[in-house]
């Protein structure tokens, strides 16, 4: 049986997921800057960059949820 959620419930949870798997995305972008070398680097720093800002605003929007 499924257990049923509430409206906020769904968002906590989507948002769990989300920085889930924005972390692994995350380590993989760090993984691929270790192996990157030359022109692609800077690239690939750029990325990461975004990733990280991706993160923060991810973070950002969980701590601007209501509380109740």
């Amino acid at each position: 049986m499924m257990k049923d959620e509430s409206p906020k419930e769904e968002k906590l949870e989507t948002l769990e997921e989300l920085s889930e798997t924005l972390f692994l995305v995350q380590e993989m972008g760090r993984r691929l800057a270790q192996e990157t070398h030359g022109s692609l680097y800077d690239s690939v720093q750029e990325l990461n960059a975004r990733l990280h800002h991706a993160r923060l605003q991810l973070n950002e929007i969980e701590t601007s949820l209501p509380k109740d």
